[in-house]
């Protein structure tokens, strides 16, 4: 919810938003209305206990399909509200779907009935039915980065790692590939470290690796950073942000502060390490081997950062900006509701 939180307040400045979310509630002065609602377990669904107001205009739903009774609602056609699916508009738990079955089959017949659909990114669009593209727009998906600064000139030490430390991310794997790293590093490359900021389940076992690689002494466990100045140090410092086997919007991020981005070639994402142009704006790589060779690159040769980082900051120009991302949610908002009324 926090991340969503400057999206929702762009949009209260042209609009009446109520957000509803299971909680716990958003503390702050806001303009958007928050209301906290009760989940329930219904076999695999998620039963949402709320009644749907009745003066709403439109009627905005992630697209999960565990919330199933929201699914059903676009065939509600005596409802009065214009309804919008939102999301990433294919499966994403183990990297985006690569085929066709009967959920996306079943994803995209609901979403024809919709007034509009926004998606994340291009990608789902060939999952889905003409009837379905035809009020369906990519509005992307972003984060708020207000000390947002071209660093890719600076003085660069170390390699970031910014996020929760789960298993999913992959960092016993950017810990043995960064400790082949330093013995390959040519001696005249400043960038040593690798910096870890967020805490979670894996920081013990991440701790103890690192020290039993002989690598202790440059890896640096920062601990959780939420404070946006305090982040901005870390990236004005970062040669690059790796995370191996997970991009989400810490891609947009690093893309802000001119740091390019590291990642598998199907990470799991919602869509955001699409954003990563191979070898213009950051590297994919599939195999260690790979992952080494993308981080010698930018490590042991500052002209290789600072274009890539160059690139990476003019694409979060052109395309990332909170601003940019709730104006084109603006008009999927306006454009479902004129759908609907026509």
């Amino acid at each position: 919810m926090h991340y969503r939180a400057p999206l929702f307040e762009r949009l209260a400045e042209w609009h009446d938003i109520e957000v509803v979310h299971r909680g716990p509630e958003l503390s702050g002065d806001w303009r958007f209305k928050q209301r906290v609602v009760e989940y329930r377990k219904f076999g695999p669904f998620d039963l949402v206990t709320d009644d749907l107001s009745s003066d709403i205009d439109v009627l905005v739903v992630m697209q999960n399909l565990r919330l199933i009774q929201y699914w059903l609602l676009p065939f509600r056609f005596w409802r009065r509200f214009a309804f919008v699916f939102w999301g990433i508009g294919v499966s994403s738990s183990g990297g985006l779907a690569r085929k066709k079955n009967l959920i996306s089959w079943v994803r995209g017949f609901c979403s024809s009935f919709a007034d509009g659909i926004g998606f994340y990114s291009a990608y789902p669009l060939s999952f889905y039915p003409q009837k379905a593209l035809d009020k369906a727009v990519v509005v992307g998906n972003s984060v708020e980065s207000p000390t947002a600064e071209n660093t890719s000139a600076g003085e660069k030490d170390s390699i970031l790692f910014i996020g929760t430390l789960d298993a999913r991310k992959g960092l016993p794997l950017l810990l043995n590939v960064f400790a082949r790293y330093l013995k390959a590093l040519p001696a005249g490359s400043a960038v040593r470290s690798l910096r870890v900021v967020g805490d979670g389940p894996q920081r013990k076992e991440l701790e103890a690796l690192a020290k039993s690689l002989g690598i202790g002494d440059s890896v640096r466990f920062e601990g959780a950073v939420t404070d946006a100045e305090a982040k901005k140090v870390f990236f004005e410092k970062a040669a690059v942000t790796v995370s191996p086997l997970q991009a989400g919007l810490s891609v947009a991020e690093s893309f802000s502060f001119g740091v390019p981005f590291i990642t598998h070639k199907n990470p799991v994402s919602g869509g955001e390490y699409l954003s990563i142009e191979d070898g213009e704006n950051g590297f994919l790589f599939e195999t260690e081997d790979e992952l080494l060779a993308a981080l010698l690159k930018v490590g042991g040769d500052p002209a290789v950062r600072v274009r890539l980082g160059n690139n990476s900051y003019e694409f979060y120009r052109a395309n990332l900006q909170m601003s940019q991302f709730a104006e084109r949610f603006d008009k999927l908002l306006r454009d479902s509701y004129a759908r609907f009324k026509h």
